[in-house]
Order: C-alpha cells, then structure tokens, then sequence
C-alpha cells in the first residue's frame, strides 16, 4: 500500500462501519411531514422510524378522561426562567470572543489530540512505511486554520475540494493556498477524528465516536445562552446517504435520508437550546422528548411542536413537570371519538376539555385540523387573512394563531444553517455531524451576537469574520517565532501565464520558497519538461509562477511561442 490515495482510504478502518442494524415501524394511521416510514431499499435494512413511538397510540389514558364542552379561561403560571446571555464574553462586540464561548480551545486541542492519535493508530494497523505516510503532528494553530477555511468554503461554493487550490487563473482562490496546502490539508480532513478507537468497546453505544462532541456542543448551547418561555420542537436531518443503521428515511422532507436530530429552539429567534441525535436505540418517544426538554422542565416554559410528538399523554406529563404545550395531535394519539368523526363546514370548530388539556377541531375550508393545548381557551379570535370573497378577517382558534406564530423557531434555524453551510463530501458519517454542530454554534454565537449589540452585522459578514479570525490568530501566533520573510512560492500552474511574452518588466527571477522544512527546494523546469528532460531548478519567474533555470531557459519561456 503506497501513495496519498491509498493513505486517505487507509483512515477509513473498519470501526468506522456501521454497527448492526434494526429496523421499526410506526404505526400511526395518517402521514405527517415529521413522521419517519419504513422503506426497503436494500438487502441490510435501513432505519427509517422511531422505534420509539410504537407504544404512543396505545398508551393513551383516555378511558377514564371526563371530556366536558364547558370551556375556561386558563390562568397561566408565571415563567420562573431567566432568559439571556449567562456567560458574558470579554468584550461583546468581539466577533471571535462570542464564538469562543461555543468553539473553545478545549474543543479545538480535543480534535488536535484525537486526529493525532487517530493517525498514529492507523500507521500501526496497516503498516504504512515512513516513505509513504510523512506525517506531521497537527498543531493548534493547523487545526484553527483548518476550521477557518472550512467555514469560507461555505461562502466560497465549489463542487470539488481541489479547485480551492486550484492554479488556473478562470477559477482560483489564491487566499487558500496562502493560509494552507492543499496536501496538508487534506492530510488533516483525512485524519480528523473525535475520540479514541482504543476505548471502543463491541457493546459500545452507536453514537460513541463523536459523543465528546456532542456532550461537549450540549454542555455551551445550555449555559451560554437561556431562551424565553416559548420554545419549539421539531426536526432536522443531517444529510447523509451512505450504508448507516441510524440513517432515517423521510419521503417528505427536502433532504430525504440523513441523520436525525430532534432540536429544542427558541420560538422567538431559533437559538439552538437542546438538540437529541437519533441512535435507534429503542426509547420510546415520550422518554426522548422529556430528555431534549429536560434542562427547561419546572420553570413554565410553552413548547409548540407538531403531531409527531403531541398526545394526551405527553401533555399530562408535561403538566406534571411544569410544562404546557400546543400543537396539533392525530386522532389515534387520544381524541376522543366524537372529534374524530365530527363533520364541520369552513370556519366551523369543535372542542372539548379536561381540566387543563383542550382538544379542538377547526376546518381550514379543506379539511379538520386537530389541536392540542394546555395554554389557550377555545376562543376564536380575528386572524391577518381574510376571506376572499367577502374580504372580511377570518376567524381562527387562538392557540392556532399562537402555533403558526411560535411553531417557527427549528425552521429559522435550519433556514440559517443552509445559507453557507460548511458541509463537505466524506465518506465518515462522523465527520458529517460535528459539521453540523458546528454550524450549529456558529449560528448560535450570531444570535448571542446580535442579542448583545443588536442587527449590525449580517450572517454572512459575521461567518466571514469569525473565518478571518481563526485564521489571523494563528498568523499573530506565528510572528514571533523565527520564520522567513518570504511568502511560499504558490503551486506551479498547469497553464502558462497569459501574459508571459509581454510585461517584460514585471518577469523577474526568484527563489523558491516553501512553508515546510526542506532548506533548497527544488522544482522542475517548465522549458526542460517541454523538452521531456528531467531538469529541476530552484528559481521560478515571480510575475508567472512558473520554475525556470537562469538564462537560456528564462528567455525561451518569455521570448518564443513554443519555447
């Protein structure tokens, strides 16, 4: 085994594979954007539901529920949370000192550590001789520059990782190659890894391999930032299409297989408060939402969320742990039988109560729409539509109005989160995620951001100066340390230099120069190539990038159409 393509696939090994898959079934009657179905495409069986919530339509205490019409006015308990920013940074106009607080240099030496042993541990494996491997450890400082271009490459949108540093002059972006090679960092993306093989048990829990992430990304978007009372609860999907038993398939949703993440969000901004990555380890769904919700229970807070996740159940539960929710609910999840086959014309609404819990009908002109609520009466109230043919507000359920209002707080984000996503192609699902909850905390720290200073900055501008900054602070870094004065001489381009036979003036011979170890390196000479001669020189025309030896060479290439 030799080569750099035969190193990059040796960091595939085979703890990265997928573990032994299971497969579930919902059994919910009725199709729902957020449920997850059962689709067989292949002979492994993938993942495509919770297994969760196999119990939820049968689990329903409603025998013995006394459902009345009588409706009253619900006095709502006062919010005993403290909403803001709890962790101050050393100065809140400072764009990186905010990131900081969620991409600490704990998390930053926790990746140099791991990627450095990870390589090590792979060198040993299969024997990789030192000819083939020239390694050199990961620095703090690599690892800093590596995440800053990785987060201009969501602004800087090419399909293929090599055009970065890519020397034709139609497509390339100098400002890559200057920060890092293209050879190192890809040494650096194939090795990156999140904890240690050696500590990976057969038994191991499926999402152990970036669960120091995950605890580590939990832990900062809890502490730094609290939400307001209202919250909502809803999906994401990680994108990802290869062989994986956590992979989900959902033919509603715009990304259709991917991993799942159930997502807690401030209603009002979309602040990513809590987050749960679906391992298809069994829990059933009411265990899932009460472990994303857990650091908000006893203060009061509202959760919206959708039928996916709402029952009587749930909203008992809720109750009992200082929490009231609204969303809508499927017939099977404890409405009781007069609701599911009442028949109402536009406009029309039914409801019934028990206690705190309010089961309500509305026909939206096309069908019924079920809602649950712990927090709103059935008061109907003036919506913004109105009707088109006599012009006049519509009316609507007020905890639907509520809904629509507060149900948008996972969609604000995923809608940020797409913008300049730093997703990259990998063939490690791993690698996939901390991507995301990176994006993640850079999208949190722009909201902790603007909480703090107001809208001064737009999304893009901020992700480019916390880019920029990574990459300066190793730069500062470096200025002491005894490095030489010239720039690496660029990689030599494919193409000659359209303006080689003119700009005589600007054609100047200099020494190559190179960011790594070697005193004299040397390249081969572009007119001697020509030729078929295997000739290298240590000089290159500055002006056209291009390695030429002194004098003969250096005329040819500035004086003849075909040197």
């Amino acid at each position: 085994m030799n080569g750099k393509d035969s190193l990059g696939e040796c960091y595939l090994d085979d703890l990265s594979d997928c573990l032994d898959c299971r497969s579930a079934s919902s059994s919910d009657d009725e199709s729902d954007s957020s449920s997850i179905v059962i689709r067989k495409r292949r002979p492994v069986p993938l993942i495509y539901s919770d297994s969760e919530d196999e119990d939820m339509n049968n689990n329903v205490e409603d025998n013995n529920d006394t459902w009345s019409t009588n409706d009253k006015s619900i006095i709502l308990e006062p919010f005993e949370g403290s909403s803001g920013v709890k962790i101050m940074p050393s100065s809140s106009e400072s764009v990186m000192d905010i990131v900081n607080l969620f991409i600490g240099s704990d998390l930053i030496e926790h990746f140099v550590r791991e990627s450095n042993r990870y390589h090590y541990q792979i060198v040993e494996k299969y024997r990789i001789t030192s000819k083939t491997k020239k390694w050199k450890d990961v620095t703090v400082t690599e690892m800093k520059k590596f995440l800053g271009l990785i987060i201009l490459m969501g602004q800087v949108k090419k399909d293929i990782l090599y055009d970065y540093w890519s020397t034709d002059p139609s497509i390339e972006t100098p400002f890559f190659s200057k920060v890092m090679s293209r050879n190192r960092f890809l040494q650096i993306m194939q090795s990156w890894h999140f904890c240690n093989n050696n500590d990976i048990s057969p038994n191991s829990h499926r999402l152990v391999k970036v669960q120091p992430v995950i605890d580590y990304f939990k832990e900062k978007f809890n502490n730094v930032y609290k939400p307001d009372q209202q919250l909502s609860l809803d999906e994401c999907v990680i994108p990802w299409r290869g062989r994986l038993s956590i992979k989900t398939y959902n033919p509603a949703k715009i990304t259709k297989y991917g991993i799942l993440v159930r997502v807690l969000s401030e209603a009002r901004t979309g602040y990513v408060s809590n987050f749960c990555v679906y391992a298809a380890d069994g829990k059933k769904l009411e265990e899932t939402v009460l472990s994303v919700i857990g650091p908000y229970k006893n203060m009061w807070h509202h959760i919206y969320q959708d039928n996916y996740y709402n029952s009587v159940n749930i909203a008992k539960i809720f109750l009992k742990n200082k929490l009231r929710l609204c969303g809508t609910i499927r017939k099977n999840r404890g409405l009781p039988q007069i609701l599911q086959t009442v028949k109402l014309s536009r406009g029309q609404h039914q409801f019934l109560r028990n206690g705190n819990i309010l089961l309500q009908v509305w026909n939206n002109g096309k069908r019924n729409v079920n809602m649950i609520s712990t927090i709103h009466s059935a008061q109907m109230v003036e919506s913004r539509n109105r009707s088109r043919t006599s012009h006049c507000p519509i009316q609507k359920p007020i905890s639907i109005i509520d809904y629509n209002k507060y149900m948008k707080g996972v969609d604000r984000a995923d809608q940020y989160l797409s913008y300049y996503s730093i997703f990259r192609k990998t063939k490690k699902w791993t690698k996939r995620v901390v991507m995301f909850f990176i994006n993640c905390a850079l999208f949190n720290s722009f909201k902790v951001y603007t909480t703090l200073n107001g809208q001064k900055i737009t999304y893009k501008n901020f992700l480019h100066k916390a880019a920029l900054s990574l990459i300066e602070d190793c730069e500062t870094e470096e200025q002491g340390k005894d490095l030489p004065n010239s720039e690496p001489t660029r990689t030599t381009s494919r193409f000659d230099h359209p303006g080689r036979l003119a700009n005589f003036g600007k054609h100047k011979l200099v020494n190559i120069v190179t960011s790594g170890q070697c005193k004299k390196p040397l390249r081969q000479c572009r007119v001697c190539a020509s030729k078929k001669k295997l000739s290298r020189t240590g000089f290159a025309c500055k002006y056209c990038n291009v390695p030429l030896h002194k004098g003969d060479c250096f005329e040819r290439y500035h004086s003849l159409k075909k040197y």
